[in-house]
């Protein structure tokens, strides 16, 4: 049972079932169709040509009725049966009687006309004589009556070898017609299932940690868009994993420079190399506070990428907020003789205070530390429609362009930033804050350096 319903859900499988079960379906429908489609133009086929035989006797008697009146004698069975020769149908009887009753016509099967007597005999045991039609004149004179029965169209020897037929060649018609849509549906899943099982397969090394694996393409274009996703996925675990091999060597490197020192300094007092005085234990607690910055960041770090994590939202006022972080920094930015300046209105934001304060300190404090000595600082914003939509911090002074596509990488740290105190993570921490709020971030260096920052969600 087990292996039968894996069998079933298979995907050729599933299409092999829906195609036969569109057949059985459309066969369905169309002897339905048929069957009641059909019995409807037979019974409208009948009442037409009874309205039309009933017509035709009606006329054909009248004028008979005219002519002997003309001459001046009755109508005899000779007549009638001149005058009925042409019958557009054929019934399966016919009997006509005078206005008094007396029968002057009888016709039944492939008899015609015949001795009064017999007709007499024959009409005392004819059953099915029921409705009689009255035949009158425009002044509702009685002249004739008569009853004729056309049998159904399937009544007819050879209509009813017409239908059995027609019936027999639509059985073989849908019989011929499922199994061509069998081969067709098999023909067609086939390399759907060879492009399945590929992608399978690719998928299945991709899990297994190969990361050199090649995507198939095929006939099915979702297939294909899946085949498209998988690759950017498999490039973007080699990145992360790369990545993450990358930040474990520095993460160990960065721990292991502050802890080889604090050992070192700590054997060689216990040996009685060094003595513990304060400047000793200065160094100590310097290099404990470098250990302590780099796992509090850390911390932030793996607590902004964690998927469930949300900011604690509420409205800022951006001009007033950023004055506070301009006083904030005033005196570094003095002691390089740099300026800072606001160039927009009151302005209001959605936005987490502390982490929006973590953002702007760490981007100002970098303008200060590597811009360009007695340059110009300036934070500004962009608006469409009274709308506040992006952020900018920009300062003379310009960055390595090799470094740009590396800057926001964790723990990357240029030429420049080696020579300072830091854990080579603030920038790594921005753009964290930065899409936990689904914005954006960029940083572009041409003759000066400028950062942006793009809001999705924002208030004027």
């Amino acid at each position: 049972m087990k292996r039968f319903k894996e069998f079933s859900q298979r995907l050729s499988v599933r299409s092999l079932l829906l195609a036969l079960g569109s057949i059985v379906t459309f066969s369905l429908v169309l002897s339905l169709l048929l069957y009641f489609g059909l019995g409807q133009i037979m019974r409208s086929w009948h009442e037409s040509e009874v309205a039309s035989l009933h017509q035709y006797i009606t006329d054909r008697l009248l004028e008979q009725h005219e002519l002997a009146d003309a001459q001046g004698k009755e109508v005899t069975q000779i007549d009638i049966d001149r005058a009925l020769e042409g019958l557009p149908f054929t019934p399966a009887y016919l009997v006509v009687t005078k206005d008094d009753g007396s029968l002057i016509y009888y016709y039944r099967e492939a008899e015609r006309g015949g001795g009064a007597g017999r007709a007499r005999n024959m009409l005392q045991n004819l059953q099915d004589v029921q409705n009689w039609k009255d035949v009158r004149l425009e002044d509702g004179t009685l002249v004739f009556r008569y009853d004729a029965h056309i049998p159904d169209f399937d009544e007819q020897e050879s209509n009813r070898i017409v239908i059995a037929a027609s019936k027999l060649l639509l059985v073989w018609g849908l019989a011929f017609a499922g199994i061509l849509s069998f081969l067709f549906a098999y023909l067609f899943t086939r390399p759907l299932k060879n492009q399945t099982n590929r992608l399978v397969s690719s998928l299945q090394r991709m899990a297994s940690g190969e990361r050199k694996v090649d995507l198939p393409y095929g006939p099915v274009a979702e297939f294909n868009q899946i085949s498209n996703a998988s690759a950017v996925l498999q490039d973007n675990l080699v990145r992360e994993e790369r990545l993450r091999r990358q930040w474990a060597e520095d993460i160990a490197h960065d721990l292991r420079t502050p802890v080889s020192v604090l050992q070192g300094q700590l054997e060689a007092m216990v040996d009685g190399v060094f003595k513990a005085d304060e400047m000793r234990l200065l160094k100590l607690l310097a290099e404990t506070t470098k250990l302590e910055q780099l796992v509090n960041s850390l911390a932030l770090l793996s607590r902004l990428e964690t998927p469930d994590f949300t900011p604690n939202i509420q409205k800022i006022d951006l001009q007033n907020f950023i004055s506070v972080l301009r006083d904030r920094y005033e005196e570094e930015a003095k002691s390089n003789g740099s300026v800072i300046e606001i160039g927009f209105p009151q302005v209001f934001l959605e936005a987490d205070p502390a982490l929006l304060d973590r953002v702007l300190s760490n981007l100002l404090s970098n303008a200060l530390r590597y811009g360009k000595e007695g340059g110009r600082i300036t934070f500004s914003v962009g608006m469409e429609k009274e709308k506040l939509v992006s952020l900018s911090i920009e300062n003379e002074g310009t960055i390595d362009k090799d470094m740009l596509p590396f800057i926001f990488d964790r723990l990357y740290r240029g030429d420049s930033a080696r020579k300072t105190e830091g854990t080579g993570l603030g920038l790594s921490i921005v753009k964290a804050i930065v899409e936990a709020h689904d914005w954006t971030i960029e940083i572009t260096s041409d003759t000066t350096t400028k950062c942006i920052i793009a809001f999705t969600q924002s208030l004027s």
